[in-house]
């Protein structure tokens, strides 16, 4: 996130505006406010793409709020004033910016009658008779979807289903919004204190083959372009997702070992092909007989993107 949040740091306030917002006298709205606004600042930056004009016009319009803010010095109705006002413009953008999960686009990304198998690999959970859209959109329960804008306009989203954290979906859709590939993620486990010195791992990984105990990430795709083209983007969420969400890899030492250290790990990625699948069960598509091998692309994205 671009170093213009403003949050007034109460331990060290940088500027009389920033001791005023901490230390008003009597009930202090002030230190909520500060914070919403920025909330609804991050939300706007999120749902925007990277780099982009759009972007940029909502960074330089929290600059300016910053200036206005600190020009109040420490009268506390002006500074009121001026921050209920951002408040209001950032609750209005973000309507305009709001994301929807487009679950129909994905039901019919996917088609009626595929189903999903996984009792080849061991796991009863999910049997001939379930449908490869109730398990996508059943893991989309929470609103609004967590989703990140990427950097070619891309939107990735993701969520899991309520009561079972290890049970997640992701999907992605292109600039213009189109379904592009879905995912089904189960058992990923939190390795983030695991990968540090001096850490029970036995339970979470192997760290001397750098291998995870348990999970899967199963993509499906109708044009396995989409791999090539999203893989960096799946590999930054899966990392982010193994670490706990809410990244912050230049925070401070160990933070940087935990985003470096958790990259030495394979991730348990297969992908399946939902166009021109023949493979059938009683009149139904069993996609995870048509597997599609994963194309040899480079790359990670930051891991900082993916918050909750």
């Amino acid at each position: 996130m671009p170093s213009t949040t403003g949050i007034a740091d109460c331990r060290k306030p940088k500027s009389p505006a920033e001791a005023a917002i901490c230390h008003a006298k009597g009930f202090n709205e002030l230190i909520p406010l500060d914070m919403w606004v920025a909330g609804l600042y991050k939300r706007a930056l999120k749902n925007t793409t990277p780099g982009s004009a759009e972007q940029d016009k909502i960074i330089q319009g929290q600059r300016g709020y910053l200036q206005q803010r600190d020009a109040c010095g420490s009268d506390t109705a002006c500074l009121m004033k001026i921050m209920r006002t951002r408040q209001q413009q950032l609750i209005a953008l973000n309507k305009q910016l709001k994301i929807e999960l487009p679950d129909a686009d994905i039901a019919l990304f996917i088609g009626e009658h595929t189903y999903f198998q996984s009792a080849e690999e061991g796991r009863k959970d999910i049997t001939p008779e379930s449908s490869l859209a109730d398990r996508i959109l059943g893991a989309f329960e929470q609103y609004p979807p967590a989703h990140v804008k990427l950097t070619d306009g891309s939107t990735l989203f993701w969520g899991f289903q309520q009561g079972n954290g290890s049970v997640r979906s992701l999907a992605i859709t292109d600039a213009k919004g189109r379904v592009q590939l879905v995912g089904a993620v189960d058992d990923l486990p939190d390795i983030s204190n695991a990968i540090l010195p001096g850490h029970d791992t036995r339970d979470e990984i192997d760290p001397a083959k750098h291998r995870l105990r348990s999970g899967r990430i199963a993509l499906f795709v109708r044009d396995p372009a989409a791999l090539r083209r999203y893989l960096p983007a799946i590999r930054g969420w899966a990392y982010a997702d193994l670490l706990g969400f809410n990244v912050h890899c230049d925070k401070n030492a160990q933070w940087q070992q935990r985003c470096t250290e958790v990259q030495r790990y394979a991730l348990p990625i297969t992908a399946y092909g939902l166009m021109h699948c023949k493979s059938k069960a009683n009149g139904k598509t069993l996609v995870n007989r048509c597997p599609v091998a994963l194309p040899n692309v480079p790359g990670t994205a930051p891991l900082g993107l993916f918050r909750q």
